[in-house]
């Protein structure tokens, strides 16, 4: 084999090794980090806040962390007003499905440490346990760092219907 050969067949090689890593990257764009803040309608309390972080390890999948806080709910009983409020600290595993124009669904499983308090009418506790975590939402990628997402969590604490933005970096 002469020089010219052994120069083509070597390039020839290297741009076959490059090509799946080019796709490689390519099918990266969608990893990395993310944070996040989702405003909804808890099962009580009158707003659900959430401020959440994770990271996308795949285009299939990735994990999130989050703390979660229902708003104060007020109840007036003959004993007087009663005060029921919540937060919750989560990790989850995330599945997500990819779909065409910048949409994805998604689904959560994971654990929550929540704690529940009622004070007022008469009555006075604190109920602070971990409960699985289970979740399902869609998510549209507006640009390549910003993306908006609905979502529903089920927890034994509560349920948690929200509204969210991410940025991604």
């Amino acid at each position: 084999m002469n020089a010219k050969a052994s120069i083509a067949a070597l390039a020839t090689a290297a741009l076959l090794g490059i090509a799946p890593l080019a796709a490689q990257a390519q099918a990266r764009s969608d990893w990395g980090n993310y944070i996040g803040v989702a405003i909804g309608e808890p099962d009580f309390g009158d707003v659900g806040l959430k401020v959440f972080g994770g990271q996308q390890l795949h285009p299939n999948f990735g994990w999130e962390a989050a703390y979660t806080k229902f708003v104060r709910e007020r109840i007036r009983t003959p004993f007087g007003e009663r005060s029921t409020d919540f937060w919750g600290l989560s990790a989850a595993a995330v599945g997500i499905i990819p779909l065409p124009q910048n949409f994805s669904v998604y689904g959560k499983l994971g654990l929550i440490y929540g704690r529940t308090r009622v004070r007022g009418g008469g009555t006075s506790s604190t109920d602070g346990e971990f409960d699985p975590l289970i979740g399902i939402g869609a998510r549209y990628q507006a640009t390549p760092q910003v993306a908006f997402r609905l979502e529903f969590e089920e927890f034994d604490q509560g349920n948690l219907l929200s509204a969210g933005i991410t940025y991604r970096f």
